[in-house]
């Protein structure tokens, strides 16, 4: 009961709702493109929230879907049927007994702990062959982000279970000012290896580059500009002079 009343005043409905219509505004304009690329018909959404995703899906012909979210997601917020959800603990390793045509989970990953990433990946990929993933990188900042990780990191956990990373989504996004920029930046497709091989279009986005990593203007602005740089510098100074110092003594 502690975990849950924790959890919903970290997550409360101020944090699903803001900008009421704007929360609309990037699975508008992105499912469409999953649609056009994937044509799902069963969508589970690991992190739903409130379900908009999946509410966005139905509107687009998706016939099943699921949203699993924690007990602190209050019913009565939900965008979808009741009976479309599920409340589950995410950061505890459970099994999923349904099969899926895509998984998705957007923006989730950083806000469990880094003992619970390998079993998040292990219930994406039995849920379905194709997954939507989007996770905070590095210094991308965000309420409760305890393991923001750069996009290699999920990268070899996904490859270890046979999916290949295919960055097709991002191309398409990025300079959408609609869509919300963590999504632009962090959102990949991971697909199983022998379905890949056969799609033209998945084989040739293999080509292409895998290390491209693209950080938007928002972030470095927000930590690399001038006045961020002045908040840091005594904190600098000091740990340089320490080094010094340190460095300095050990030559004596």
């Amino acid at each position: 009961m502690t975990k849950v009343a924790n959890a919903k005043e970290k997550y409360d409905f101020a944090f699903y709702q803001y900008g009421s219509e704007r929360r609309y505004e990037s699975p508008r304009a992105i499912v469409p493109l999953v649609c056009n690329l994937l044509h799902p018909t069963s969508v589970v959404d690991v992190g739903c929230g409130t379900g908009v995703w999946l509410e966005v899906f139905q509107e687009h012909g998706v016939e099943r879907i699921l949203g699993l979210d924690g007990a602190h997601v209050d019913p009565a917020w939900l965008k979808i049927p009741r009976s479309s959800f599920r409340a589950v603990n995410l950061s505890e390793k459970f099994e999923l007994a349904e099969r899926f045509d895509l998984a998705v989970c957007l923006e989730v990953a950083e806000h469990l702990p880094i003992n619970a990433a390998e079993g998040l990946v292990c219930l994406l990929v039995k849920a379905a062959p194709c997954i939507l993933f989007s996770a905070a990188m590095p210094r991308q900042g965000g309420r409760e982000h305890i393991n923001e990780q750069w996009p290699e990191y999920w990268h070899t956990r996904f490859e270890g279970h046979g999916f290949q990373k295919l960055d097709l989504i991002r191309k398409e996004i990025w300079t959408e000012r609609s869509i919300e920029y963590w999504y632009r930046q962090n959102m990949y497709l991971y697909v199983r290896k022998e379905l890949v091989q056969q799609r033209e279009q998945f084989v040739r986005a293999l080509g292409y580059a895998d290390d491209l990593i693209l950080i938007h203007r928002d972030i470095l602005e927000a930590h690399f500009s001038l006045r961020p740089l002045l908040r840091r510098l005594p904190r600098a100074v000091r740990e340089f002079t320490k080094r010094r110092f340190t460095r300095l003594r050990g030559s004596l």
